[in-house]
């Protein structure tokens, strides 16, 4: 019952946190735009993306770490705990040599990457506070995953929240006052290193046996299997990123920073949304990590059964109201020259639902430490989704690139989670869940082309109205079909039951 109550609020925390976070953050992107201009706002977006590419030098090991300190928190074994916390330190500051030797080899291509551009700062500046703002993000993390561990990730989640606020704040003031980034770098810096001082003396005085000067080296054995699975994360960590990562650069290169500048606030919608909901289900990462300690392959099946069905009705759900609000919030919120094109925002919706599909799969897969099979896949995936995305681009500007990062992910839906994690941990066979995400994903276009037919007499209406117009219609129209393809679904009933006693109990 604890760690049931510990997980709510977990998820509680995460989604209240995490809403606000993603409007203030339209607030500080939208002063960026309106003191510093287009290019700065395009550069902004780049060197967010190179640098999330360079943290795949994290390589996975905190995640790994996390598999082998569910059973020790659970059991208290302060003595397990403390020894793997050890060598969670020493690998990060290792990992933060490299981050900083693999920094300075990209800023000698920085102006090949950048082009032409209006900036009057110095760009290599501008760039090493980026790095070093990456450099902060180590400094005292690897207590962390004792929290996460624990089911405690709200208290971390609450600490980033309260000086993240303050931080935009202090951003916009800097902005509107001074007209500087170099200052709206730094205080955002600023911000992680004084979230993680926070959080590291809350777990010291939380955990008081992790001030114990007499620490075990860490077992050989546990070691090899660490390693063992982070040579399996570090392809996919540079899957996933290289993916993520050089859709930003093909849009650069291809297309001009004026196209990444445009992107850059779509990016930020989509990826605070996406953010929002994947955080939920990493939250819930921790509580099935537990539930796996002492699970038969049934029981496994019937909660990831539950856990895929909740993760396509939120986004699903989503997916078909961000499609039909984006292009009015976007003009309401940064006006009618930065609005992309139909087609674009169809293949970025697509693109989010398949983002969003990963995570009841993913819960799974990383609780049970499943990383070392697979790890070739990510790296296809990303060899596929550059080659795609390039030629694509070519053809059909920007919506090509991401039409490429949709194709490339077929490799992951159709191949690896069914082999490699289903039916493994599930005893699912291969049609069993391939015929399941096909029939999401056809849902989910059915309702994109419905929700299109019916929003697009509204274009020339009030933004405001269409915004909220268009937001209940996609909501009507997704829950209208959903309801007639899953009114009896197994799934459905247990949620409407779980509801109505929650609601008859209260």
């Amino acid at each position: 019952m604890q760690r049931t109550k510990r997980s709510i609020i977990n998820v509680l925390t995460t989604v209240g946190t995490n809403f606000i976070i993603l409007f203030t953050a339209f607030a500080v992107q939208r002063t960026l735009v309106i003191t510093m201009g287009t290019d700065y706002n395009g550069v902004n977006g780049l060197f967010s993306s190179i640098l999330s590419m360079l943290s795949l030098t994290d390589m996975g090991i905190g995640t790994a770490i996390i598999c082998h300190m569910y059973k020790p928190v659970a059991e208290r074994n302060f003595n397990r705990i403390n020894s793997l916390l050890r060598f969670y330190k020493l690998c990060y500051i290792g990992i933060s040599g490299m981050i900083m030797v693999i920094g300075l080899a990209i800023s000698c291509f920085l102006p090949e990457l950048i082009g032409e551009t209006t900036i009057h700062d110095n760009i290599y500046l501008i760039f090493g506070l980026f790095l070093f703002d990456c450099l902060c993000t180590y400094f005292l993390a690897y207590r962390k995953s004792l929290l996460y561990a624990d089911l405690m990730s709200h208290v971390a989640d609450l600490i980033y929240f309260a000086v993240y606020l303050v931080q935009n704040v202090l951003q916009i003031y800097v902005l509107l006052v001074f007209r500087s980034y170099i200052l709206f770098l730094i205080i955002k810096s600023l911000g992680k290193i004084v979230a993680n001082i926070f959080i590291s003396v809350y777990i010291r005085n939380k955990y008081p046996f992790i001030k114990t000067k007499r620490i075990n080296p860490l077992d050989k054995e546990t070691q090899k299997d660490i390693f063992q699975k982070v040579r399996g994360l570090i392809f996919h960590k540079m899957g996933k990123i290289l993916v993520t990562g050089s859709d930003s650069l093909v849009i650069t290169g291809v297309l001009g920073i004026a196209a990444m500048s445009l992107y850059t606030n779509y990016h930020l919608i989509i990826s605070g949304v996406l953010a929002l909901f994947i955080r939920i289900f990493e939250t819930l990462t921790n509580s099935v990590g537990n539930f796996l300690i002492h699970s038969t392959q049934e029981g496994r099946l019937d909660i990831y059964k539950k856990i895929d069905f909740l993760n396509f009705w939120c986004f699903g759900c989503m997916t078909i109201g961000m499609y039909a609000v984006i292009q009015p919030l976007v003009l309401l919120w940064m006006g009618e020259a930065f609005l992309l094109d139909k087609q674009v925002i169809f293949v970025l919706a697509v693109n989010f639902y398949l983002e969003g599909a990963r995570a009841s799969v993913a819960t799974f897969k990383e609780s049970a430490g499943i990383f070392h099979p697979d790890r070739r896949i990510p790296l296809i995936e990303a060899l596929f989704n550059l080659a795609f995305s390039i030629i694509f681009a070519r053809s059909l500007g920007m919506a090509g690139v991401f039409l490429g990062t949709v194709f490339s992910s077929g490799i992951v839906f159709l191949y690896s989670y069914p082999r490699y994690v289903c039916r493994p941990l599930f005893g699912m066979n291969y049609w069993e869940y391939v015929s399941g995400f096909l029939k999401h994903l056809s849902v989910i276009l059915a309702a994109l082309l419905l929700t299109e037919g019916c929003i697009r007499c509204l274009e020339t209406w009030n933004p405001w109205i269409r915004f909220l117009l268009s937001g209940t219609l996609a909501v009507l129209i997704f829950h209208g079909i959903f309801f007639v393809i899953y009114g009896r679904c197994e799934e459905l009933k247990y949620y409407i039951k779980l509801l109505y006693h929650r609601i008859w109990e209260k």
